[in-house]
């Protein structure tokens, strides 16, 4: 998100935390998160998916309230109002074409209504059909078969041959080459994200839980501006409470917010953007010569991701604090913990959280009910750990590079385990009796974890495996 989109943001969550009822407050920041979906979604090479992209996002998170968590205790006609407002906003970003020749809300201008319009009217007829339909005898399969579909774009968007196939589709479509296409022409804001929200409202109705909300809260949900391109990834029912939570006017609270702004801008537009001039890329790695300036590049680089991933966090707390909305943390000083599983618990934590609840501890279990014969508990680690790293590996981009680094974390988790477990009563005596000792093991301990998952972050800046080994070699003092 740019500096001038922080500011923006931060205007009108203040405009609308001035808003004294809760019912219009809420009304207010539905519009703000439609408009949100369609003003930072970026310029897309393939005509007009500046405009299709957000509208698939809107479409896909409405057919997911339909079929997941719809009241159906209560009429259907009892929702129309928030989808009311949701198409007439939408209706009311596809006219700004009669206005605009460059695009007032969207990266470019919008396409022609005979395009736009019927497609918001079959979306519409959609969303009231997929919700009638969706009555408690059907809810499982329609759910079951929501998680395939995302988990199938979100797949094809990661990998670069089906991304690039997927972009020439689309551009023979809107009627521009197909030989142009690559798989960067699929810039679809935040859909990482989106998807996982989506996902675990959909896993869950999958499996029979259940989860009302209405269509309105849903969509600011999935789609809240300050954590709409990067997170953190909130769960559907503890986000929704606090947007039903009254509350007065809290100018203590709003300060908090303030302050978290702040400190998020200084992480992430001083902090990390000077770190960028001397960082690892996959543009300068092969201009190294000596080991000293490569490990700095690399430890500059370990640094640039947290304050600017971080800053950016915060950034996203900060502004939902102005609401009176929190949100989970993200990071928790993650260079400072002694072991890559702690490291895990305090990166991106949103995320961890989310792997563990919906492939570690399902496979866990899963794996664990394997009888005959029962698999060792060193291999049920292993195996969970290799996957869960690879899929998260894999969610940042299905190339050999991203599959590495997440089976490199993995290793270290495994690793780190099956230490764990041999040495945990020898360091609690350690701790008690000799605490000077203990604590220069801890200090080792940081050091040597952060090395660790520095070597582990090459494999995730450079495209390719050449590439990586190639820098390692003259990390530890091979030829360049």
């Amino acid at each position: 998100m740019l500096l001038s989109n922080s500011l923006v943001l931060l205007a009108l969550f203040l405009l609308i935390r001035l808003i004294p009822e809760l019912r219009w407050r809420k009304r207010a920041l539905l519009v703000l998160s439609v408009l949100a979906v369609f003003y930072f979604q970026p310029a897309v090479p393939i005509r007009n998916f500046d405009f299709w992209f957000p509208l698939i996002t809107i479409a896909l998170t409405l057919i997911c309230w339909g079929v997941c968590c719809r009241d159906r205790s209560l009429p259907f006609q009892s929702h129309l109002p928030d989808l009311v407002l949701i198409f007439f906003v939408v209706l009311m970003v596809a006219l700004t074409r009669l206005v605009s020749y460059k695009g007032i809300l969207t990266a470019s201008r919008p396409p022609l209504l005979s395009q736009s319009l019927p497609v918001l009217l079959v979306l519409a007829a959609l969303t009231a059909s997929v919700s009638l339909a969706s009555r408690e005898s059907s809810q499982r399969p329609l759910a079951r078969a929501l998680t395939i579909l995302i988990l199938a774009l979100l797949a094809a968007l990661k990998t670069p041959f089906a991304a690039q196939q997927l972009s020439a589709v689309l551009r023979g479509v809107s009627g521009q080459s197909a030989d142009l296409a690559a798989a960067a022409d699929l810039r679809w804001l935040g859909f990482s994200y989106i998807a996982f929200r989506l996902l675990s409202v959909s896993i869950d109705a999958g499996k029979g839980r259940k989860l009302t909300l209405n269509a309105g809260d849903f969509l600011t949900y999935v789609c809240f501006p300050s954590t709409l391109s990067a997170g953190p990834i909130d769960r559907a029912d503890r986000f929704c409470k606090e947007l039903n939570r009254e509350s007065q006017l809290d100018t203590g609270v709003m300060a908090v917010g303030l302050q978290r702004i702040g400190q998020g801008l200084f992480k992430k537009f001083i902090l990390a953007d000077t770190l960028t001039m001397i960082t690892l890329s996959a543009g300068n790695f092969d201009q190294f010569r000596s080991a000293g300036w490569a490990w700095l590049a690399l430890c500059a680089f370990s640094f640039q991701l947290y304050f600017d991933f971080s800053g950016y966090s915060d950034i996203a707390i900060g502004l939902a604090k102005i609401l009176e909305i929190s949100l989970p943390e993200n990071f928790n000083h993650p260079y400072r913990k002694p072991d890559i599983a702690k490291f895990w618990s305090s990166w991106h934590m949103t995320l961890t959280q989310w792997i563990r609840s919906y492939v570690f501890n399902p496979l866990t279990r899963r794996l664990r009910m394997k009888k005959n014969p029962p698999l060792p508990q060193w291999l049920i680690i292993l195996c969970a750990q290799f996957v869960t790293m690879g899929l998260i590996g894999l969610w940042h981009g299905v190339t050999p590079n991203y599959l590495i680094w997440g089976l490199w974390n993995g290793f270290g988790l495994f690793i780190h385990q099956l230490y764990a477990d041999r040495t945990k009563n020898r360091l609690s005596m350690l701790q008690e009796k000799q605490p000077l000792l203990f604590s220069l093991y801890s200090g080792f301990s940081i050091l040597l974890t952060f090395v660790f998952v520095s070597l582990g972050w090459i494999w995730f800046v450079l495209p390719q495996p050449a590439d990586a080994l190639r820098f390692l070699s003259i990390l530890f003092g091979g030829a360049s």
